[in-house]
């Protein structure tokens, strides 16, 4: 599936991208050029060169904290808003001790107990005391990874050694996988999800849910709002929304984007609201003109231009919503063409009348444009455009 929105970051903002060496270099030609060229020992060492290079360290440290400011302008004001990093999460297992032999009373593995992995590089800390009762030699309880980051959540069989021995202990290991680890938020991610949450609001009117939508599937998008119309497109049920779609590419909406929609949608809608989503429906729309061509307008060229101008007027993804293909319209987008003189006739899907749309989430889609064009001296052209075209068709009297 092609990617519905086509985006790209916005640059980093840097106050001033030289370095320590650009920084030098400037530094030397200023110098020297000052001094008319009696301050001219810039050998690696020299006292004039090590000037500079202090110099330089001090300027470039400047820089390197001026350029974090942008950075720390939008921190300090996230803040105020209350916006919270993510600083990481430990992982969570479940141990399984064993001990060599049942014991006549109960065998005690105290909390805090460390065991590692088969690297020794990963240590897991017991939660609490683990207690197996006479007679048995097995006992399990869950331990926590000494540090927060993804790297401790290990395969199972994978964490059995441990580092203090116990009497009659005769080995550990985890049945299932570690889970649970994180790894602290970068700075970056923490500021998108915040705007992301800045710019998040629940959705009341019609028009919030139409442009909520309309940003999810990218430019070109429609959607229609419909309040009280259930997930059967039945009238009068109440809390019901239902939202009809047009993806990027004019195209109903596909199931892919149905659930992206719903699932970006469902957390902003208010308590007590149901939503539904479905693609557009289209009504295809093709056209029978007869028209008188206009000098010096060569019929492919005159094609060309009527169903470009056909294609724009009924666009599914700009066609004003719950309102009839007009006739008298129709022949005039074709009109302002300038390819023709004169309408003779024109009929939309076999009618010389409007096309009624059955309901608001209905659009006309330009679906042929088939073309009796007649010039000054008589000759018919006959031109088919949209469904049934033949590719690389000549056009002959």
């Amino acid at each position: 599936m092609e990617d519905i929105n086509n985006l790209i970051p916005l640059d980093e903002v840097i106050l001033d991208n030289r370095n320590e060496e650009e920084l030098f270099e400037q530094a030397r030609v200023r110098v020297f050029n000052s001094s008319q060229g009696t301050l001219n020992d810039f050998t690696e060492n020299s006292p004039l060169a090590s000037i500079l290079q202090g110099q330089v360290f001090a300027g470039a440290e400047f820089l390197f904290y001026a350029n974090q400011l942008p950075l720390a302008l939008v921190v300090d004001f996230l803040k105020v808003t209350g916006v919270q990093r993510n600083l990481g999460t430990k992982a969570k297992v479940t141990l399984t001790f064993s001990i060599t032999a049942p014991q006549p009373v109960s065998y005690v593995i105290p909390a805090g107990f460390e065991v590692v992995d088969v690297t020794s590089k990963y240590s897991y800390f017991t939660d609490s005391t683990l207690t197996i009762p006479p007679g048995l030699t097995q006992g399990s309880i869950t331990a926590t990874a000494e540090e927060v980051g993804s790297a401790y959540n290990l395969p199972a069989y994978s964490i059995n050694n441990f580092i203090q021995p116990l009497t009659f202990l005769a080995g550990v290991t985890n049945t299932a996988n570690a889970a649970g680890g994180t790894d602290e938020e970068p700075i970056a991610t923490t500021i998108k999800r915040a705007i992301e949450q800045l710019n998040l609001k629940n959705l009341v009117s019609a028009t919030d849910y139409e442009l909520a939508a309309q940003e999810i599937l990218g430019d070109g998008s429609r959607c229609k709002a419909i309040g009280l119309l259930g997930a059967q497109k039945q009238p009068g049920v109440l809390g019901a929304v239902h939202l009809f779609l047009i993806n990027a590419n004019k195209d109903p909406a596909n199931d892919a984007q149905l659930t992206q929609v719903k699932s970006a949608l469902s957390s902003r809608i208010q308590l007590g609201t149901s939503l539904y989503v479905s693609p557009m429906e289209l009504i295809n729309v093709s056209g029978d003109l007869i028209a008188e061509l206009a000098e010096d307008v060569s019929p492919t060229e005159a094609a060309d231009d009527l169903w470009q101008a056909y294609q724009e007027y009924l666009d599914p993804s700009t066609y004003p919503i719950d309102e009839d293909v007009i006739l008298n319209e129709v022949e005039y987008q074709l009109r302002l063409t300038g390819v023709i003189n004169k309408i003779q006739s024109l009929e939309l899907n076999d009618l010389t009348s409007n096309i009624a749309l059955p309901n608001a989430y209905t659009l006309p889609n330009a679906y042929s444009l088939t073309m009796t064009l007649i010039d000054s001296e008589g000759v018919v052209w006959e031109m088919n455009r949209g469904a049934g075209e033949f590719p690389d068709f000549e056009p002959t009297p």
